[in-house]
């Protein structure tokens, strides 16, 4: 399903150094999602520490990801392909996303296609982002991103352009925006 192509091209930008904040105070708790299976499929977890080791590790080959990376001070990732409770974790991505715009969050994108929701919200601070949350389902998927740090548009766009997803997205634009030049539906 198209929903769920973007919301894992958003769960491989976050598996490489971009990632959000999911509730004002800078922290997601995935424990508390109900109607998911208490493990996830995928889970990534990146402190401070594992951050600055990944970028330091980046450094030499990828000075973009190393610089995106540096930025950020933390970033996890739960994707769970069979769903124990759709309607739950439906409630649960309305609920959250209420809390997120209510504290201050800037919604980025809001898709609503029969079962399938994706929201992606960031937090501001001046005219910079420092944090992004997404949250995507379907009737029998969920992907939650939580990222806490500055995040720069342009090194993450040169960094998916430099991996080839520039193609990827130009096959399923947004709603309003035009495809890329030869892609297909």
């Amino acid at each position: 399903m198209r929903i769920m192509r973007i919301g894992k091209l958003l769960l491989i930008a976050a598996a490489l150094g971009a990632a959000w904040t999911a509730a004002a105070q800078g922290d997601f708790d995935f424990g508390q999602i109900p109607g998911v299976p208490a493990q996830p499929s995928v889970q990534i977890d990146l402190n401070p520490a594992l951050l600055s080791f990944a970028a330091a590790a980046a450094g030499e080959t990828d000075p973009a990801l190393a610089e995106l990376m540096r930025g950020l001070r933390n970033v996890r990732v739960r994707v769970y392909e069979e769903l124990e409770d759709p309607a739950a974790v439906n409630s649960f991505v309305e609920e959250a996303s209420g809390t997120l715009e209510s504290s201050g969050w800037q919604r980025m994108v809001f898709v609503q296609d029969d079962d399938a929701k994706v929201r992606v919200y960031a937090r501001t601070i001046g005219d910079e982002i420092d944090g992004m949350t997404v949250l995507v389902l379907d009737s029998s998927e969920a992907v939650f991103v939580n990222i806490d740090g500055r995040i720069d548009p342009r090194q993450l766009g040169r960094l998916a352009g430099a991996m080839g997803f520039a193609g990827v997205l130009g096959q399923h634009p947004m709603p309003g925006a035009g495809a890329a030049p030869g892609a297909a539906d």
